[in-house]
């Protein structure tokens, strides 16, 4: 236990540009810009007229807000706070892709293979505290410093709002904060674990490519896509890629709807921290092509550890 724990500190500071910097960078930067909206600097200043009403500040439209939408409030801030993380988020793709293309290259390219090689670690203990870092290690630095910039956020607009006489406690609704917090979370495990045969696939193509890892990892699946489609005139690759990477969030919430009575931000984030996680998770572990998805996602993974024991 102490040495995979070792192998996956390695790997945090080894991609802590793209692990820690990343997100840091990122919502320094969007807090700024929050910071400067709140007090109106420049073209920054988010409030205006609203329905006749006459909005200076902050202060005022949460003034107005809880008079006219008093229910709806702490839900549309909550909201608010996660769409100021959105930039962040944004780059998070990115750094999985990156990071899972380089996690296996860049030792061969550099040699650095051959001193791994000679500690008393096994190849699937590198291979595995590579992917787990990647997959779930990354993303729970992210959402440490979204936690960090939510809590910020509503620091710093509690201190604009209380010099201009708004409602400051409404600007902390920690239930439903903490609930997004969780919910969040877990529905990104389970978009891991639907996209792991696409990211055991880049993983596997880190270990093989000899150059030009990219090249491998995107021209491979479209070639098949493009040759499916002039040879047999079906998208069935298309689609299942489609599906793993998101897709299956049709069906897994088509049914969701129906019944629901949604009125106003609080009942839509109610069902998204409620009704959807529990409709998603269902349909997953129900979902034959999600057991599927996993054996593949195995085999790409075993074949990446046996490409590293060859040291190719």
């Amino acid at each position: 236990m102490n040495t995979y724990i070792a192998l996956v500190k390695r790997e945090v500071l080894d991609g802590k540009n793209g692990y820690i910097r990343v997100p840091l960078i990122l919502s320094a930067l969007t807090l700024a810009m929050v910071f400067l909206s709140s007090v109106g600097v420049g073209e920054l200043n988010l409030v205006s007229d609203i329905d006749h009403h006459e909005v200076k500040n902050i202060g005022d439209a949460l003034n107005l807000a809880q008079q006219e939408e008093a229910a709806d409030l702490p839900a549309g801030i909550t909201a608010g706070y996660w769409v100021i993380s959105l930039l962040m988020w944004a780059a998070f793709p990115f750094v999985i892709f990156f990071s899972l293309l380089s996690a296996l290259y860049e030792e061969r390219r550099d040699r650095s293979i051959l001193f791994w090689k000679s500690m008393p670690v096994d190849d699937w203990q590198e291979v595995a505290a590579k992917l787990f870092t990647i997959v779930l290690v990354t993303p729970v630095i992210f959402f440490a410093v979204a936690i960090a910039a939510q809590l910020v956020t509503a620091l710093l607009l509690s201190i604009v709002v209380l010099f201009q006489g708004g409602p400051v406690l409404e600007l902390w609704p920690l239930g439903l904060m903490i609930s997004g917090w969780f919910s969040m979370f877990g529905h990104y495990i389970l978009w891991a674990l639907w996209a792991l045969p696409i990211l055991a696939w880049v993983l596997f193509v880190s270990a093989y490519a000899s150059r030009l890892p990219i090249m491998w990892a995107l021209i491979t699946p479209l070639a098949v896509i493009i040759a499916e489609g002039m040879f047999l005139d079906t998208h069935v690759f298309a689609s299942w890629l489609g599906r793993q990477l998101g897709g299956w969030q049709e069906w897994a919430f088509h049914d969701l709807g129906r019944g629901l009575d949604i009125d106003g931000p609080r009942d839509a984030l109610n069902m998204v921290f409620g009704a959807a996680q529990w409709e998603a998770l269902k349909f997953s572990l129900t979902s034959m092509r999600f057991w599927t998805g996993l054996v593949v996602a195995g085999g790409f993974v075993y074949g990446a550890i046996e490409l590293r024991k060859r040291g190719t």
